[in-house]
């Protein structure tokens, strides 16, 4: 869709000029490097930038600024270099600069020594969406991402052994991250993005062991609606099946570790399970669903117990004015009494007999501390906090500005990543009820563009979920908006000189924005399916059929579901009657398409299902 946008000429000269800039406006270089696996050669890709011109390289380890040869008429450039011919340091930092514009930084993909494998601290990472989320490798890289299965659900970043995955559109994707060398050495993990994380899901149990051949199961609590399993990292070591709030767990006869993520409808909220299955015990040895078992005053909690003689009965209980105990076949049963730690020993029928510690958290008692209290960082980056004390798992409870920073956590430490200059409140809880607060500044801003002309607009081209923040200047701030959007897309002014929109569903639309001393000047925004290009280039979809652009998930309603269901008929795969409500036979359905084309079948409408129906595959 092309729009003629009319110039807006800037009211007195006296007065200055509002201009509006951001990282969208200007042809901003995209660089991108592989390895070629032949000697020292890398094959560098430059895309999105300006049209016919030179491409210097920048090798930041020496201060280098070489040509690498001119850009096509669509802006991109492609080409073979010799590491040691350029001098390039393997792993250091290159970025381009095109007509100007300064590229993404990347680290050089080729290293002469010998690289041994590596892992991964997690391999299953739950976020919601605007959060981030870091997985550690085990070594310091350098790393490249490989592949992205479905990079509108989440971006990736290295730094060293860090990889911060940010989350974008609630969905699931799948990162294949390797380590830069000769030898194409990899690892995969699974991300899978809610829509919110405000109602966290929480498991009875986590962190268990069993044996191969047996089952354990865990309560689920938390979330919206019904539970489901989207990823299971290593099926052939463990399967997984839920029946209402309760996952059973089989343990195969292969032994390893594996994590399954768990969602509640709508992807309102997700978990991570993990287990390891080890080998079945010998008569003489006692081993437990879960070694060191955690629960709040007034729950209970079983652990499965495997190994020696049945029937299992409790020795000695250290402390059980803190939890009490029961025994049922193989099953024991805990119930926290008050806050405190117990130990117990857990005896067989053969005289085997092994230590399980149990800890009780109270939310009336007790304190959350925080690594630092308050955090400065400036846009793009982030600034791990540890976390300690309280009980259970942790959580972020509220985020007072998410358009300055977002929060994510994992494990005993939240990662704080900002996003654009302001104040932030970031309150971390454990399940026990136990809260502190995090103080966020986020100093900077982008980088400012000048426009020398007399007039300036600006056209904005956005994708459906995607969100850009613009930095205001001239005139005389405070800024403000003096006309609202359309239902295409919001706008919000934050810290007073950042214009932050969000695309909310396909269309065209305008504001204007004004200064405190009245210099206004309109933006033209253009809410896209995809993003295909700024300032006039706009994605397109077929005429003839829906355009789904939304999540859709059992208990959905509406015009979308009416069409998924038409849809779906047309295809075979849907018998039942069009009633626009997403239930049951919709939920088959949708699965049925899913496992046709190739995509993970969890029963829900997330991107990847969206394209391939938007596509009318």
């Amino acid at each position: 869709m092309n729009k003629k946008l009319t110039s807006f000429a800037i009211i007195g000269s006296i007065l200055g000029s509002l201009l509006l800039t951001s990282a969208a406006y200007a042809a901003t270089p995209s660089l991108t490097a592989v390895y070629t696996n032949s000697g020292d050669s890398v094959t560098v890709s430059v895309s999105n930038a300006s049209a016919n011109a030179s491409v210097l390289l920048d090798n930041l380890s020496t201060s280098a600024l070489q040509s690498i040869g001119t850009t096509n008429s669509n802006g991109a450039l492609s080409v073979t270099l010799s590491t040691g011919s350029y001098n390039i340091t393997p792993g250091g930092s290159v970025y381009v600069t095109v007509d100007g514009q300064e590229s993404n930084s990347i680290a050089w993909p080729y290293t002469s020594g010998t690289n041994s494998s590596f892992s991964l601290n997690q391999t299953n990472l739950s976020l919601a969406v605007g959060q981030s989320g870091v997985i550690t490798a085990s070594t310091g890289g350098p790393f490249f991402l490989s592949n992205n299965s479905n990079p509108s659900v989440a971006n990736v970043a290295f730094n060293g052994s860090q990889i911060t995955v940010t989350a974008n559109t609630a969905g699931t994707t799948n990162l294949t991250v390797c380590l830069v060398s000769s030898t194409g050495i990899c690892e995969t993990a699974a991300v899978t993005v809610s829509t919110s994380g405000s109602s966290s899901i929480t498991f009875s149990q986590n962190g268990l062991t069993i044996p191969t051949g047996e089952t354990a199961t865990v309560d689920i609590s938390g979330g919206t609606g019904v539970y489901s399993i989207t990823n299971n990292s290593n099926s052939s070591v463990v399967t997984a099946s839920i029946n209402s709030n309760v996952v059973s767990l089989y343990a195969s006869n292969a032994v390893g570790t594996s994590a399954i993520t768990i969602c509640s409808s709508n992807l309102s909220s997700c978990g991570v399970i993990t287990l390891t299955v080890s080998t079945n015990p010998s008569n003489s040895t006692l081993i437990f669903s879960n070694t060191a078992p955690s629960l709040l005053v007034g729950q209970s909690m079983t652990v499965s117990i495997i190994g020696g003689v049945t029937p299992y009965y409790i020795s000695s209980n250290s402390n059980s004015s803190v939890v009490t105990t029961s025994v049922s076949g193989n099953i024991v049963t805990l119930s926290g009494m008050e806050a405190g730690s117990a130990s117990l020993t857990v005896c067989s029928n053969s005289n085997v007999c092994q230590t399980l510690p149990v800890t009780i958290g109270s939310s009336s008692s007790g304190s959350l501390t925080l690594g630092q209290t308050n955090v400065t960082v400036a846009p793009g980056q982030s600034d791990a906090v540890t976390i300690s004390g309280g009980s259970g798992t942790y959580y972020v409870s509220s985020n007072s500005n998410g358009s300055v920073a977002s929060a994510a956590v994992n494990g005993a430490s939240v990662t704080i990543s900002g996003a654009a200059a302001g104040t932030d409140n970031v309150n971390v809880c454990s399940s026990d009820g136990l809260c502190s607060t995090i103080y966020v500044t986020v100093s900077g801003s982008t980088t400012t563009v000048t426009n020398t002309g007399s007039s300036l607009t600006l056209t904005q081209v956005l994708s459906v979920g995607q969100r850009v923040n613009i930095l205001l200047s001239g005139g005389v701030a405070p800024y403000s908006i003096s006309s609202n959007p359309s239902s295409a897309f919001s706008a919000t002014i934050n810290s007073g000189d950042v214009l932050t929109l969000a695309g909310l569903g396909m269309g065209e639309s305008s504001i204007t924005v004004c200064s405190s001393n009245n210099i206004c000047m309109p933006v033209y925004v253009d809410v896209t399916s995809a993003v295909s290009g700024v300032n006039g280039t706009t994605a397109t979809t077929a005429s003839n059929q829906y355009d789904f652009t939304t999540l859709l998930t059992y208990g959905s309603t509406g015009a979308a579901v009416t069409a998924l269901q038409e849809q779906l008929t047309s295809d075979g795969l849907y018998t039942g009657p069009i009633t626009g409500y997403y239930g049951d036979l919709t939920t088959a359905a949708v699965k049925a398409f899913q496992s046709k084309h190739g995509i993970s079948s969890v029963g829900y409408v997330g991107p990847g299902t969206r394209a391939a129906l938007n596509a009318g595959e």
